[in-house]
């Protein structure tokens, strides 16, 4: 993979991958970049609103496609972007190259996990279109989306590193694959979590059945239950690994949730709204609490 796609590009669409990222054993950093560029990718064509959901929704199936069959897509322009996924969405010829670079297991790892993810998106786009704000329905349909863009996430980083040979965890295949399906859905529950009321604006909530102000506030709480159950399994994934920088890189992001969700349990309706962030300072610390648990 070209070094300014890993550096510049990566740190530029996401800071705090790239931090985990930059400390991860050489094999897995290869595909683990691809697939996170390419996934960023489809994102940027799903949330693109100034284009409709029906041309969103034939961009995505076309970007499948360009990933897994080599067919030509090129973005039409959408303003407003930030500028790293500007330069993403400009880049993603030199996306697939990096892909079809990888040995034949890992990009057959990586098309799987992109198609999936790509299914949710579309799902999502179909799912919310309406008039006024739309709800989910059930548990169920929270569950089967965040597994779909991302839960897959951590059955595809276990894959990979099964793959890899070698002693890649203590606990078994099966194990790894449940506890990296749990931290996906949790790290994408949170996100959900984050971003409630911002939703909201956009007619979109993703809490099943809560419409009015207190009720999100009591889902809210239910689903942050949930979230702290994923990241009790996360921590199980990342003890059992093999190797202080697989352990490192892969506990950090469980950290930075667990410190989030901190956060959203205590705020107020106000608070929510102005935003729940984490910040660099306190990613600092939480990379030497990484660290000490990446050497205990």
């Amino acid at each position: 993979m070209k070094g300014d796609l890993s550096r510049k590009v990566l740190k530029d669409v996401s800071r705090s991958f790239y931090l985990s990222l930059r400390f991860l054993p050489r094999e897995f950093r290869a595909p683990t970049s691809v697939a996170y560029l390419l996934a960023r990718a489809s994102d940027t064509i799903a949330d693109a609103g100034q284009l409709g959901i029906q041309e969103r929704r034939d961009l995505l199936a076309r970007f499948v496609k360009f990933v897994t069959e080599g067919k030509t897509f090129r973005m039409p322009e959408v303003k407003g972007l930030p500028e790293g996924e500007k330069v993403l969405m400009s880049r993603l010829d030199d996306c697939v190259a990096a892909l079809e670079n990888l040995p034949d297991r890992q990009q057959v790892s990586v098309r799987k996990v992109v198609k999936i993810i790509t299914e949710g998106q579309c799902w999502d786009l179909d799912r919310f279109a309406g008039e006024g704000v739309v709800s989910l329905d059930s548990d169920d349909e929270l569950r089967t989306y965040t597994y779909q863009v991302a839960g897959c996430v951590g059955e595809f980083w276990t894959e990979i590193g099964i793959e890899e040979g070698g002693e890649f965890a203590r606990a078994s295949d099966d194990e790894m694959m449940r506890w990296g399906q749990a931290y996906g859905r949790s790290l994408q529950l949170i996100n959900i979590l984050r971003d409630v009321p911002e939703d909201q604006n956009n007619g979109r909530c993703y809490l099943p059945g809560a419409r009015t102000r207190e009720q999100l506030l009591r889902e809210r709480q239910r689903w942050i239950k949930e979230a702290y159950k994923g990241l009790d399994q996360a921590e199980r994934y990342a003890r059992s690994l093999h190797g202080r920088r697989m352990r490192f890189g892969t506990v950090l992001p469980a950290m930075i949730g667990r410190k989030t969700l901190g956060r959203l349990e205590a705020a107020s309706w106000e608070e929510w709204e102005a935003g729940v962030k984490i910040s660099r300072k306190e990613v600092y610390g939480m990379m030497v609490k990484a660290a000490m648990f990446a050497i205990s």
